[in-house]
């Protein structure tokens, strides 16, 4: 006899196995748009930072990241690394040797987005929550990711609806997610960003 989801959320630890009961429509979309509004709130400031944009998330090829304001610029993440672009037209270009730890974080968000538990698993211990209705999930890094991260929140439903990530120093992130639409093709421009050398 099945386990009903909300019983197996509240009764077993939250491994690789049990969040694809939970959200397997994240893992099952090959491809993800969504809006987002960023509040950034660092020790060292009295008021939060705030930015917006858009993310696009194509499955096995990479991870389109726009900030539209306060500054418009594009990170492309994708498994050859990060490419920057400005307003201006300028590029600059990293591999993943290059730049480590923006790889590795961008590998961490791209599995938050798709829900691929058992890749998070090698960074974080999780638990959760509630229903495939209304779920959170809390991430506690492993040893390897306590340097940049000390928490994720995770809340949701149908879609990933917010990320909160603490730091080791005190900063904060908070992610609110909007528009989601999953398998709305990639555009033209959106595959020529993410099939750049």
């Amino acid at each position: 006899m099945r386990t009903p989801w909300p019983l197996l959320l509240l009764t077993l630890p939250l491994r690789a196995d049990l969040p694809a009961h939970l959200t397997a429509h994240l893992g099952e979309a090959a491809c993800v748009h969504l809006d987002f509004t960023q509040t950034r709130t660092l020790a060292a400031l009295s008021r939060p930072l705030k930015a917006g944009g858009s993310l696009v998330l194509a499955r096995d090829r990479g991870l389109i990241w726009i900030l539209k304001r306060p500054v418009a610029i594009t990170y492309v993440m994708t498994p050859r690394g990060l490419l920057v672009l400005d307003a201006e037209g300028g590029r600059e270009r990293k591999t993943a040797q290059d730049a480590p730890m923006v790889a590795q974080l961008g590998r961490v968000f791209q599995a938050v987005i798709q829900g691929d538990w058992q890749a998070l698993d090698a960074w974080f211990t999780a638990s959760g929550s509630g229903s495939p209705e209304r779920w959170t999930v809390e991430l506690m890094p492993r040893p390897q990711a306590a340097a940049f991260v000390r928490r994720i929140r995770l809340d949701g439903g149908r879609c990933i609806d917010r990320v909160r990530l603490e730091e080791p120093g005190g900063d904060r992130m908070e992610l609110q997610f909007r528009n989601q639409r999953l398998d709305l093709p990639l555009s033209a421009d959106e595959a020529a960003l993410l099939d750049q050398d």
